[in-house]
């Protein structure tokens, strides 16, 4: 069978996050522990079932296989987030990094760190003050930055992309993220907390490229243009940002690969590189305003043949924003659907099939359709 990466390594190389599960069952129940603790802070719609977390599946899994041919470029799922890389004040865990830095070297992988700055998933103490008082800006921005370097001196020799700022533009006023959006960053340290973690993160990884990442930029023009114009101040102003990543969570019916043209080429018109950075393409096209929730679907060949397809042109796509110069990586948020995080979410007990690789580890239409395109 043709790897998957070779099969585009003229134009980008293709990634796959990597989950805790290959660790321990015990790192499993841990990454679902923090997303419920994710979901108590990001209210559902009216109506929406309650999260119920599910005991970890047995193995043996195929996905450390799948990942070692077919992927030239990995990224930890939830690893290497701040909240579980420095969960208490000068306390540090260093063993899964490790394990997933291994990993990916052993396997002759590029490696993306994801990532620095997070309103969800953060390391929440630097807030407080050990009485339990607000924290001063001063004392915020030093233990940013103390932690920026703290990481930097560990592992940017091995790190080629860093997701420096992750999801700060809201989705309501298209700006900055404020508390009303769930980020305390605005409140505590101001607007320019984001020029000042890529400032710090230049001189922590000076080899690597600088990312600053979001979802749904392909999808709602407001919000495109809320980070076009966040970068394009931060260029100005002489910041060292020199990527845009899309996280790219879609689906089979939107949105329109134009559309996706359309956002790709306008970062690259400000002299930004793109990536893809989480990209999975959800056989369900529902978790919209005013929609209800679809049931769980049979995954019909038919359905995977549309899904193939699907992919194809999303691949095409790249291809040729790659050869205009702009796209330099596509990257998988999951090697397997057994896996992926769409499972459950946003419908509890609701699988889903977003990958390349079914349940089971066999390709999918998807992997195939990619593997022998139509010249």
């Amino acid at each position: 069978m043709e790897r998957l990466f070779e099969t585009y390594k003229e134009y980008f190389r293709v990634g796959a996050a990597v989950s805790g599960i290959f660790y321990d069952e015990e790192g499993f129940l841990k990454k679902h522990q923090a997303f419920v603790e994710f979901m108590k802070t990001h209210p559902r719609p009216a109506g929406m079932p309650e999260f119920k977390i599910h005991e970890p599946p047995k193995g043996p899994f195929p996905d450390l296989d799948i990942l070692k041919r077919h992927f030239n470029l990995v990224v930890a799922e939830n690893d290497t987030k701040p909240g579980n890389m420095n969960p208490a004040e000068g306390v540090y865990n260093f063993e899964s990094a490790d394990k997933f830095i291994k990993l990916a070297k052993d396997n002759n992988q590029d490696i993306r760190w994801h990532t620095l700055l997070w309103h969800s998933q953060a390391a929440e103490w630097m807030f407080k003050n050990e009485d339990g008082s607000d924290v001063s800006k001063e004392l915020l921005e030093e233990r940013l930055k103390n932690y920026i370097f703290t990481i930097g001196n560990r592992y940017s020799k091995d790190i080629c992309s860093v997701d420096v700022v992750n999801e700060c533009i809201s989705d309501k006023k298209f700006t900055l993220r404020d508390e009303e959006d769930h980020s305390k960053w605005l409140k505590f340290l101001g607007p320019d907390y984001v020029d000042k973690a890529f400032l710090w993160a230049k001189e922590a990884f000076p080899n690597s490229s600088l990312v600053i990442n979001d979802y749904n930029l392909e999808i709602i023009p407001e919000k495109r243009m809320g980070m076009y114009n966040l970068v394009k101040g931060m260029l100005k102003r002489g910041i060292p940002v020199d990527t845009v990543g899309l996280q790219m969570h879609i689906n089979m019916e939107r949105p329109a690969v134009s559309e996706i043209e359309k956002t790709i080429e306008l970062y690259g018109s400000l002299g930004l590189n793109v990536i893809v950075t989480e990209m999975d393409v959800s056989v369900y096209a529902d978790f919209q305003p005013g929609k209800e929730s679809e049931p769980r679907k049979e995954y019909t060949k038919e359905l995977l043949e549309k899904q193939a397809e699907r992919y194809y042109e999303l691949f095409e796509c790249f291809k040729k924003e790659s050869k205009a110069g702009i796209l330099k990586d596509v990257v998988l948020w999951g090697i397997t659907d057994r896996f992926s995080w769409k499972n459950n979410f946003p419908v509890p007990d609701r699988t889903d099939a977003p990958l390349l690789f079914d349940v089971n580890g066999n390709p999918k239409p998807a992997f195939d359709r990619l593997i022998k395109p139509i010249i």
